[in-house]
């Protein structure tokens, strides 16, 4: 994928996926929306690939939606709109790989949703994260109403949610949006950080892993025990875990 308003590159493991709408604070318009979906998509596809990263070029990860492109759309365009803003959360959920976002400036309304379909996020210091569609009349898409209660919990999703109000980027960490908060002009070095250490694990552990709690989010226990079981064998049948095995057995540290 060329430069434009999307970037993508892969190597050592990861693939970086970059936002590029800087003069728009990385607005998602549809465009950057299907852009988005393929990259996801290639990720995805890619053998090669064992996390990725996500973050956005200039001073904001994502402002949200692209308010000037929703001036211009009648309500047919609009729900298209909508349904590929969601198109794309189901999108990075069918990704059995490990995404990392790197957070700064502002991840707000679509910016927060996009965020949030992400496993993982480190943000640096300034950040504002938000849901400002209410105080315009506007409620969460994207899947936002799925993925926020699983992450800070259905009292602060419905808070930031009823409110509006921005927070800040301790307060993120606060209440479990973002597991780092770091310096800005350190935040994309420490973001490939966690994704290098993620990529170095075998691939079908990381898929296993992924698949399993996004399971055992949505469903019974028995239900998540039973894919336990299965995951686990299957990781033991790869030749890679089984060399992992034995070198830990030997007190040796693994192969990669």
């Amino acid at each position: 994928m060329t430069a434009g308003i999307l970037d993508y590159s892969s190597g050592s493991g990861i693939a970086t996926v970059r936002l590029n709408r800087p003069e728009a604070l990385n607005a998602l318009n549809p465009p950057l929306v299907a852009a988005l979906i393929d990259g996801m998509d290639r990720v995805r596809r890619d053998d090669a690939v064992r996390c990725a990263l996500i973050l956005g070029a200039g001073r904001a990860f994502s402002a949200g939606g692209d308010l000037k492109a929703m001036l211009t759309m009648g309500r047919d365009e609009f729900r298209e709109y909508i349904l590929l803003l969601q198109r794309l959360s189901a999108e990075m959920r069918r990704v059995a790989k490990p995404i990392v976002a790197a957070i700064q400036g502002y991840a707000l309304a679509g910016g927060l949703e996009l965020a949030a379909n992400c496993d993982i996020r480190v943000a640096a210091h300034g950040t504002k994260f938000g849901l400002p569609d209410t105080p315009v009349g506007m409620s969460p898409t994207s899947g936002m109403t799925f993925a926020l209660p699983r992450i800070v919990g259905m009292g602060w999703a419905k808070y930031l949610a009823f409110t509006g109000d921005m927070i800040d980027a301790e307060e993120a960490l606060r209440i479990g949006l973002v597991t780092h908060v770091v310096p800005p002009e350190q935040l994309e070095d420490a973001a490939r950080a966690v994704a290098r250490r993620i990529a170095a694990h075998p691939p079908v552990t990381l898929r296993h892993i992924k698949l399993g709690l996004d399971l055992a989010a949505d469903a019974g226990l028995e239900t998540a025990l039973t894919y336990e079981t299965d995951a686990e064998m299957a990781c033991f049948d790869t030749e890679e875990v089984g060399s992992n095995l034995r070198a830990f057995a030997a007190r040796k540290r693994p192969h990669r």
